[in-house]
């Protein structure tokens, strides 16, 4: 039917139809609308009441969203999810929406430095108390949570960053639930490596911006879980503007096709590098849960079987001789991030652990020479080439 006529100053300003189609797109398209059109008054009531199905302003959430955290939700068997502007939006959602004043916090040692730095420095201000436990000893849980029983959340991580000590899930969400604390597990580290839903995890959370968007083009995450506390995470996410974008979204779900297969490849190459950079007389101590002279490498066996992950560090014993490799390298950059399909290097005492008071450092074993490596695609006799050299170097 032909539209009346109309000014071109009024065709130019308004929206045109969706074109009309009896076919579906093959890959999800991008729908970077801000806002969406709503019939009246009572629609946005059933919208905000749970009655209807669809979307009102994109702080709340978005199609392209939607779409993201429903498949990482089946990725991870959860009921449900949400997508959040970082890894540390999602973390950050979570923590506000599970505590209040006067509330506890536990965290597992060598946690990410920034989200200890929420718990311990930043909602400190706000009356919430925290202490640790060591995720590979579960009765450290159990000690402390007999101390003080009124925790609220217990915080850990599949893989700790930088030194990849590894948590014991099955452990740690045993005690966990037996306490009937809620237990988050950022999987950044891990992804497809194990599911800790399935060993009796409540929340799991990723930064996306790594590994499963995997081409250092996006900054995301999103945590998934129960329906009813990922409801309240996504509330206190919109009200906090914490809710990630539309584009973002729509990247990550194009990264994720070939998850699986970067997965398979950069745990082959990780476990081949980190053998031969332990062989090298000029590197201290690696790193890396698939070498037997890992502390957890049982414990990793028994959670990821033959595919220990992307990420190594190594220590090559003083600062001076970190920064004479990382400038030496001459293909691999440094870069503070990880899980691109190209290979980057970083350093943890000035990046992702940066501002942290040198005794935490120390008991942590975040040593000034130590470096962390994120494993690419490339050729793995590529990678050693530029590292030997680079050893030599420094």
């Amino acid at each position: 039917m032909p539209h009346e006529p109309v000014s071109d100053d009024t065709l130019c300003s308004r929206a045109p139809d969706p074109p009309r189609s009896d076919t579906r797109p093959v890959s999800p398209p991008i729908q970077l609308s801000s806002v969406y059109r709503v019939g009246g008054l009572d629609e946005v009531d059933a919208l905000f009441g749970g009655r209807a199905e669809g979307f009102f302003y994109a702080r709340d959430g978005h199609p392209n969203g939607a779409q993201l955290a429903d498949k990482l939700a089946r990725l991870e068997g959860a009921e449900a999810g949400v997508v959040c502007a970082s890894g540390m939006g999602a973390i950050a959602a979570t923590v506000l929406a599970m505590t209040e004043q006067g509330g506890r916090v536990l965290l597992s040692d060598d946690l990410y430095g920034k989200t200890t730095t929420l718990v311990a420095r930043e909602l400190s201000r706000f009356g919430v108390r925290h202490d640790f436990f060591d995720p590979t000893r579960p009765d450290t849980l159990r000690d402390a949570l007999a101390q003080e029983p009124d925790a609220s959340l217990i915080v850990a991580e599949t893989l700790s960053n930088p030194l990849l000590r590894a948590c014991d899930l099955e452990g740690v969400a045993a005690v966990a639930n037996e306490a009937g604390v809620p237990l988050l597990v950022d999987h950044t580290f891990a992804p497809l490596l194990c599911k800790p839903i399935a060993l009796g995890v409540t929340l799991v959370a990723h930064s996306l911006t790594k590994l499963i968007s995997g081409h250092a083009d996006v900054t995301l995450g999103a945590v998934v879980g129960p329906r009813d506390l990922i409801s309240r995470i996504r509330s206190v996410g919109s009200t906090f503007g914490q809710i990630g974008g539309a584009f973002d979204s729509w990247l990550t779900l194009r990264g994720m096709v070939t998850l699986p297969l970067r997965v398979e490849r950069t745990s082959r190459t990780a476990l081949d590098l980190a053998r031969r950079l332990e062989a090298s007389p000029m590197v201290s101590r690696v790193s890396y849960p698939g070498l037997p002279s890992h502390p957890d490498h049982m414990l990793a066996r028994r959670m990821f079987g033959d595919r220990f992950g992307a990420m190594i560090t190594f220590d090559v014993g003083a600062y001076e001789r970190a920064d004479r490799l990382i400038r030496a390298l001459r293909d691999i950059p440094f870069a503070p991030s990880l899980g691109d399909a190209e290979t980057t290097v970083s350093h943890p005492c000035t990046t992702s652990h940066r501002g942290q008071d040198p005794e935490t450092l120390e008991r942590l074993g975040v040593t000034p020479g130590l470096i962390r490596v994120s494993v690419g695609l490339e050729d793995v006799d590529d990678l050693w080439a530029d590292f030997a050299q680079a050893l030599e170097f420094a």
